[in-house]
């Protein structure tokens, strides 16, 4: 779990093996537009397009070209279709099974 209880952390999705290291995301709207997961030097997860690294709020805004209207992980699916989004409401209901 991140730092602050529920809050969306890509590092945390990284660890609970929801999303992998070097795993593809797509846009939800165009999967044309893609970005890869990356381990940063301080071990922390970001998303890189083109050899620039993006957090997860910040790839979305650059999809969209605008603020994201809800929350910026509901606009990256995997290859599978889920969201960031719908991974990252599992791993909190996990935790609230346990």
């Amino acid at each position: 779990m991140s730092k602050k209880k529920n809050k969306f952390d890509l590092t945390n999705l990284v660890h609970e093996g929801m999303v992998k290291e070097g795993e593809t995301l797509f846009f939800v709207s165009d999967p044309k537009m893609s970005c890869t997961v990356k381990k940063m030097p301080s071990h922390e997860f970001k998303v890189e397009q083109k050899n620039e690294i993006f957090t997860v709020h910040a790839m979305s805004v650059k999809f969209l070209g605008t603020e994201p209207p809800d929350h910026a992980c509901r606009w990256l699916r995997n290859a599978n279709g889920k969201t960031l989004y719908e991974l990252w409401q599992n791993t909190l209901a996990q935790e609230d099974a346990a």
